[in-house]
């Protein structure tokens, strides 16, 4: 065979065999981001993000309760007031994971870096959406009004729970009781917690002290898109429970990715006494303007391949009764 044969060359990363060479590996690279995501977020399969274009403000209305009368023969039967309110939440930042890679070593890598690094950016991501959640539903669970304006209209604030020792949520069955009352004080305030979808929160150590007494249940959830979930629920009373290190409990945080001077710093707060939150999809107003966006490029001024995944969302607390917490003394 000649030295200078020719070859007609397949390059697989190209679209329909031209262009970029790497063109398909984006689209590999943003499987990844998001498998990854769906696989470690705690609270991705439970609250929905609603789209939003076109503004920065997402909206959710509230009527608050009617008002019976009885009918008295020959006369008139009046209306009563019903009241209205709204709570709001503000998309104003975008998040973003980025790895730079230098031309020279892309090549000289054994292995394949970037989808390494594709499931370290779904790990980071996922773990912040799941503690800005958190942090939200522990703020919604902690109203005393609700966020419409309706108090004296049918609408209430979140639940409140308190242990009654320093060291009370060591000891399981203090723990478990605390959280059914937990759960009866939504009861009260007309939650269903099964029907309307409530889950309990907590720190993987309050989650292993309620399994040392036999107080969950192992149970399955499947999603909209039946994927299936292996799940706790709280014994006797139905309601999902899940750990999570992203859990906010015990700590005071400040300077949170997405808080700002514009949103009154939403996503910081004094959390060093809680120990667990209760909240349903309805507690939460949650909203993303640009969805996950991952893509890898190479700049050719500085000769570096650069590796993105981003996206813009904010969640913020809606309907306060479907929350509550439980906090140390």
């Amino acid at each position: 065979m000649a030295l200078d044969d020719a070859y007609t060359i397949t390059r697989p990363g190209q679209a329909n065999g031209a262009g970029a060479i790497n063109a398909l590996h984006i689209e590999e690279f943003t499987g990844i981001v998001e498998g990854t995501i769906a696989r470690v977020s705690k609270c991705a399969p439970y609250i929905p993000i609603r789209p939003v274009r076109g503004t920065s403000i997402l909206t959710n209305y509230a009527v608050g309760k009617s008002t019976l009368q009885k009918i008295t023969p020959g006369q008139p039967i009046d209306g009563t007031v019903s009241k209205f309110g709204k709570a709001q939440l503000s998309i104003d930042t975008v998040v973003i994971a980025r790895a730079v890679l230098p031309l020279l070593e892309t090549f000289q890598t054994q292995y394949e870096a970037r989808s390494e690094i594709a499931t370290e950016h779904g790990k980071e991501i996922a773990k912040q959406q799941d503690q800005s959640f958190f942090i939200q539903a522990i703020k919604a669970g902690s109203l005393t009004a609700n966020k419409f304006g309706l108090t004296a209209a049918g609408h209430t604030g979140g639940t409140q729970i308190t242990m009654g020792g320093a060291s009370d949520h060591l000891d399981p069955t203090l723990l478990y009781q605390k959280l059914v009352d937990l759960i009866t004080g939504m009861r009260l305030k007309d939650v269903d917690p099964v029907t309307d979808g409530v889950i309990i929160a907590l720190g993987e150590t309050e989650l292993a002290t309620l399994s040392m007494n036999e107080l969950l249940i192992n149970s399955e959830y499947k999603t909209s898109d039946g994927t299936s979930i292996p799940s706790l629920l709280l014994k006797a009373h139905g309601v999902r429970v899940i750990g999570s290190n992203n859990f906010p409990g015990g700590l005071n945080i400040t300077g949170n990715l997405l808080s700002n001077t514009e949103n009154g710093n939403a996503y910081d707060g004094d959390f060093t006494k809680t120990l667990a939150v209760a909240f349903a999809p309805k507690a939460l107003l949650a909203g993303e303007t640009i969805a996950l966006q991952s893509k890898v490029w190479f700049d050719d001024r500085d000769k570096n391949w650069f590796v993105d995944a981003w996206r813009s969302y904010g969640v913020a607390p809606s309907v306060a009764a479907f929350a509550g917490v439980v906090n140390k003394p």
